[in-house]
């Protein structure tokens, strides 16, 4: 395995709690009904423009109206979200990690790139990532395969020598179409079972997980052992991935299937940076909470 290549929102960038509150924001601007989380996940596979008319247009394909709905998001967006970083714990080391190791890293997301690319600045990964594809008019939404072909060309990458790591289901097609495996990003999906429904290659439940899959592919050994120098995001101390916030220690409760926890509310979504603390913890097989043991991380 010679490149992986990510999805941008909800897989490297915590997206989706800024953009309730925008959704909030606009619906008191514009004088609409605040949507709830569970609308807004389920309709959060449209096209940016789309999302937003589909909630607070006077009819769910007003597309003329859809200028003055995306200024009135965009207002609030610049000012929230404009110079402050949502990276997911972990994202930065993970690609630090790939880079030492010579792998290749893309980015293929259909966030439009007057938006992305500037995140992806105050992100600070952009010195990190080889190919960034955002959206442009001149390239089709996933999944067609389109941007994820024309970032492994860039890179020049073989499809059967890459991952593609996202969060959607379109990802997961999007990734079998270019003939890519793919790695559903369970630590941000709010789609939590129709990626699922995709038969992902891999499902990993949190960022550094990607490290293993490609030390299991290009038979470096030890699948976690490879990653256990990196940072423990979702503990507060990296040495020992059982003390919790308060300094005590605590036994992982068994979660079945590869330490899959169960999907969770909306509240709670993107789970990996919502669950933390001894409250509605996340908790650990005994094989995720020791991060020199070997996985399997194949579905």
């Amino acid at each position: 395995m010679r490149a992986v290549v990510f999805d941008w929102d909800l897989t490297l960038w915590d997206s989706w709690g800024i953009h309730l509150r925008l959704m909030e924001n606009t619906a008191a601007d514009l004088g609409r009904p605040v949507p709830s989380a569970v609308d807004i996940a389920a309709e959060f596979h449209r096209p940016f423009r789309q999302h937003l008319v589909w909630f607070f247009g006077s009819r769910p394909d007003a597309e003329s109206e859809a200028d003055a709905i995306l200024e009135a998001y965009l207002t609030h967006y610049y000012r929230m979200a404009g110079h402050r970083n949502y990276l997911y714990p972990g994202a930065a080391s993970l690609l630090q990690s790939l880079r030492r190791r010579g792998i290749r890293i893309g980015i293929v997301s259909d966030k439009n790139e007057r938006f992305g690319m500037p995140e992806l600045e105050q992100s600070g990964l952009a010195g990190l990532v080889d190919y960034a594809n955002f959206k442009t008019d001149a390239r089709p939404y996933k999944p067609d395969p389109e941007g994820l072909r024309q970032t492994l060309d860039a890179l020049q990458i073989a499809p059967d020598d890459a991952l593609y790591v996202g969060d959607a289901p379109q990802d997961m097609v999007c990734a079998r179409s270019a003939g890519v495996a793919s790695a559903a990003a369970m630590w941000a999906t709010i789609d939590y079972d129709a990626v699922l429904a995709q038969e992902p290659a891999y499902r990993l439940h949190r960022p550094h997980q990607v490290m293993a899959v490609v030390a299991e592919a290009n038979g470096y050994g030890g699948g976690d052992a490879w990653v256990r120098h990196l940072p423990w995001p979702w503990r507060p101390d990296a040495d020992n991935p059982h003390d919790d916030q308060d300094g005590g220690t605590q036994d992982p409760t068994p979660i079945s299937s590869y330490g899959e926890p169960p999907p969770p509310s909306p509240q709670h979504w993107p789970m990996a940076a919502r669950w933390r603390g001894r409250s509605g913890e996340l908790r650990l097989s005994p094989e995720e909470a020791n991060p020199v043991a070997p996985l399997s991380l194949r579905v």
